[in-house]
């Protein structure tokens, strides 16, 4: 059994600073895309206002409620008490 290679007690080494080499192209002629790290061209979303917020947490309360409800009849269809 192969032993695992010791780590250096300084940590990881940093890449050398080269310029990477881009691959062909694809055919459909792409433009280029923008460097990874970059923050350009990225938009910020809009902040939501005080009505979206509301609304959204009233559609979120009602939808679960609705689950809930599928879920309990799913397991035990209405007027199938066991109660009498």
């Amino acid at each position: 059994m192969a032993r695992k290679k010791r780590k250096l007690p300084v940590g990881k080494r940093k890449k050398s600073n080269t310029k990477k080499t881009r691959k062909h192209a694809s055919a459909s002629g792409r433009r280029k895309s923008r460097l990874p790290g970059t923050k350009a061209g990225r938009r910020k979303p809009r902040p939501k206002s005080i009505g979206d917020q509301i609304s959204n947490a009233y559609r979120a309360v009602v939808d679960t409620m609705e689950e809930t409800d599928r879920l309990r009849n799913k397991l035990e269809p209405p007027a199938t008490s066991e109660a009498e």
